[in-house]
């Protein structure tokens, strides 16, 4: 073995070293919370992170009796699918692809047609005579494009306001790296230099995308123990409070401009906040507070803007909405969560409080209007809405039309 294959051995055996190393916490992260997203991480790590490991000279060095022509079905095939595998999971790791058309087309689109390139790359291999050079070089391409996608999407959603996904655009441009190195050793043009910052690249990958899954996963379990009542209830860790919510509203109006999309400002009443004070003892107000901040949050996601504007009043801004229906789909899901029994109290003086809940929904389009204008109204609209039987006001502000006035912030 000469010192170039002793290179290539090192190098390939430390990257899988890793992946392995990766499999692991991500399986005790399965064993731990035994839940479907800790599943689809591990399935994703070892498809994808098993594909990577194929496509070096590893397993044939390794093991002689593996020839090249034997591998090469598997390394045609493997790419796309991991590709179309790595960009469906991306899709519900972002949390918005129901309510962007953009993300929503370009991870089924863009899976669909992965596999549908990964099937008619295995049949070449196995049907045909194609040299490998030319059957790598396609799914060299095919795979390209999967980055492509990955990235729109990545940045997609960085722009819509998920602070996480700055770093899934990180990941994906480790990735380009990682696809660009493993196709260059699939058609033998690298070298000790390309192999090691192959091996960095996918690494930084899988440990940056490992990460991020973790601790949004975290995150959810998280709120659903809130929305159940079930976790220590930290309000001012938990949500933007009165006039800090300003400038993230005005932010996302922003957003929604910049991308020509209409915007939903909306604001939640509950007149009966107190109404369990004297009987359960004081301090259930925060905890049915933070319950219920689970619970919007679990619906709107994590790029939309939520937060307490005063005591009996949250706040939410959907930004860059595309469906017209959506702020009234929203509506109704939100009155149907919001009302459900909220269980508060010492664990010896348990209680059931029922929410009275007014939603009242400023819809903006083309129009420049101020937060604090926007948010008031959406106020006014709840506080009227709770005594109606519908639970729901709106209104709707496009260009030309007189915006709200600004009128005072309230702490």
């Amino acid at each position: 073995m000469n010192i170039a294959t002793q290179w290539e051995l090192a190098i390939w055996s430390a990257m899988t070293g890793a992946i392995l190393l990766l499999a692991v916490v991500a399986g005790a992260d399965l064993l731990v919370s035994r839940s479907v997203p800790a599943a689809r991480g591990l399935a994703f790590l070892l498809l994808t992170g098993g594909s990577s490991v194929l496509m070096t000279r590893l397993p044939e060095l390794l093991v002689p009796a593996l020839s090249a022509e034997l591998l090469l079905p598997i390394r045609a095939s493997f790419g796309p699918l991991s590709g179309a595998l790595a960009l469906t999971y991306l899709g519900v790791w972002v949390g918005v692809a129901r309510d962007d058309r953009l993300i929503h087309w370009t991870v089924t689109g863009g899976a669909l047609a992965l596999v549908l390139a990964a099937v008619i790359l295995a049949v070449l291999a196995f049907v045909t005579d194609l040299q490998a050079t030319q059957l790598i070089g396609t799914a060299a391409a095919v795979n390209a494009v999967s980055v492509l996608l990955a990235g729109i999407v990545a940045v997609r959603c960085f722009t819509l306001g998920d602070g996480l996904a700055r770093w899934m655009v990180v990941a994906c441009i480790c990735l380009a790296g990682m696809v660009s190195g493993l196709y260059s050793e699939g058609l033998q043009a690298a070298g000790p230099y390309l192999w090691a910052f192959t091996a960095v690249c996918t690494i930084g990958y899988f440990l940056i995308v490992i990460a991020l899954t973790l601790q949004r996963n975290r995150e959810l379990r998280k709120l659903k123990r809130l929305a159940q009542s079930k976790a220590q209830p930290d309000l001012g860790g938990n949500m933007t409070l009165g006039s800090r919510l300003v400038p993230h509203v005005e932010d996302a109006l922003w957003r929604s401009s910049r991308v020509g999309r209409s915007c939903v400002v909306a604001a939640i009443s509950i007149a009966n906040l107190y109404e369990l004070g004297e009987v359960a003892g004081h301090g259930v107000d925060q905890q049915i507070l933070v319950t219920l901040m689970a619970r919007i949050r679990r619906i709107v996601g994590f790029r939309n803007v939520v937060g307490l504007y005063h005591p009996r009043c949250f706040m939410l801004v959907v930004s860059a909405v595309q469906d017209p229906r959506r702020s009234e789909l929203l509506a109704a899901r939100l009155l149907y969560e919001l009302r459900k029994p909220v269980t508060v109290g010492e664990e010896q003086n348990r209680h059931d409080f029922e929410p009275s809940i007014g939603i009242g929904l400023v819809r903006i389009s083309g129009t420049s209007i101020h937060a604090v204008g926007a948010m008031n109204r959406a106020e006014k609209l709840a506080l009227e809405a709770v005594n109606t039987s519908a639970g729901v006001l709106g209104e709707d502000f496009s260009e030309g039309q007189p915006a709200p006035a600004q009128g005072e912030v309230r702490g």
